[in-house]
């Protein structure tokens, strides 16, 4: 029974099942102890009953009441950030921002580590968060699935997703930079310094990494660039991964590239040298985010940069005042890290 069938029934005097953890081991036939492993999410039970019993306590509106504690601890105004990802630097800065925006609000932060796009994890982190009664969730690069959205639609509890969004779901409101924006300015950049053969590299599979692959086809099929399959190549954002990926680009195919990430920028520059490349003159490179990883590189590396921090206190108020979704615009600042061709190599 979702937690609305259980106070309209319960306004009608109609009988109903409280949603305690008694009742949801009654329902589901097993102990209460059992329930409890189930609900913490502990690995001693079998994935089908786990799954049987979250089921059971969700359908009942059940979730851990800690207001008690949060009242001793004055803790409730409270906003719980969830980070789902962390190869790359960038949740830093928004949680910087959230941090200040809240402070100044006189709330409470509460943060979890969901795992690195781990889908399991972060609905036990989602569970986790309602358990604190907070006023809302912030989710940096969460990659929600049906059942993380199911379970705060039947909590009623409002959240935004930061630094990630999907247009064709405009009801899981966002704030975020414009990834498709991101790809054709940072595309357009190098079109505009005389690269013609240009490649993407680093980004992933998902929303991000999609839209920035628009971006940059939307800009070279403007430019009437031909768009090769082999110059865009996949990752996780990550350093290790700009290492790995540069021997993709090795053969020379590409004069100039556009980094997935700060970190793949950063990543590539360190291979090629490594290699015995000159650098920015055998390969160009410009990369997205800004943070500061941009300025340790040798060269510096040119990047569309997003305001992360603004980012974290936008979404502090976007929540709290339930705005729209939005936007927060991006600034590309030149380094090193690219050379101009005059001509086509």
């Amino acid at each position: 029974m979702r937690k609305d069938d259980y106070n309209k029934r319960k306004r009608l005097g109609m009988k109903v099942t409280k949603p305690t953890i008694k009742n949801i081991a009654r329902a589901a036939g097993v102990s209460t102890a059992t329930v409890s492993r189930a609900l913490a999410y502990k690995n001693n039970l079998k994935p089908a009953t786990a799954k049987r019993i979250r089921q059971i306590a969700q359908e009942m509106g059940y979730h851990k009441n800690v207001a008690a504690s949060q009242l001793a601890s004055n803790m409730t105004n409270t906003i719980a950030v969830i980070i789902n990802y962390t190869q790359t630097d960038f949740w830093i800065g928004i949680l910087n921002g959230i941090l200040h925006r809240a402070r100044e609000l006189n709330h409470q932060v509460i943060t979890f580590y969901a795992g690195d796009n781990d889908s399991r994890r972060l609905t036990q982190t989602v569970n986790e968060a309602l358990e604190h009664q907070a006023n809302g969730i912030l989710m940096i690069s969460g990659k929600m699935e049906q059942e993380q959205v199911e379970i705060l639609s039947t909590a009623h509890m409002p959240y935004r997703l930061i630094s990630i969004y999907n247009p064709e779901h405009p009801e899981h409101r966002y704030v975020s930079s414009n990834n498709v924006e991101i790809g054709e300015q940072a595309t357009n950049y190098l079109i505009k310094r005389g690269h013609r053969r240009i490649g993407l590299v680093g980004i992933d599979h998902y929303l991000t990494g999609q839209q920035r692959l628009f971006g940059y086809q939307r800009a070279m099929t403007a430019a009437g660039l031909p768009i090769n399959p082999h110059w865009i190549h996949y990752g996780d954002y990550s350093y290790q991964d700009g290492k790995k990926l540069f021997s993709a680009i090795q053969d020379g195919s590409v004069t100039a590239v556009v980094a997935g990430s700060n970190m793949i920028g950063a990543g590539l520059l360190k291979a090629a040298t490594q290699a015995g490349w000159r650098l920015p003159e055998q390969l160009s490179i410009i990369s997205i985010d800004g943070s500061d990883t941009c300025e340790l590189t040798t060269p510096e590396l040119t990047t569309v940069s997003q305001d992360f921090y603004q980012m974290g206190i936008t979404s502090v108020d976007n929540l709290l005042q339930d705005q729209p979704s939005t936007f927060i615009p991006t600034t590309l600042i030149e380094r090193d890290s690219v050379q101009p061709l005059p001509t086509e190599k």
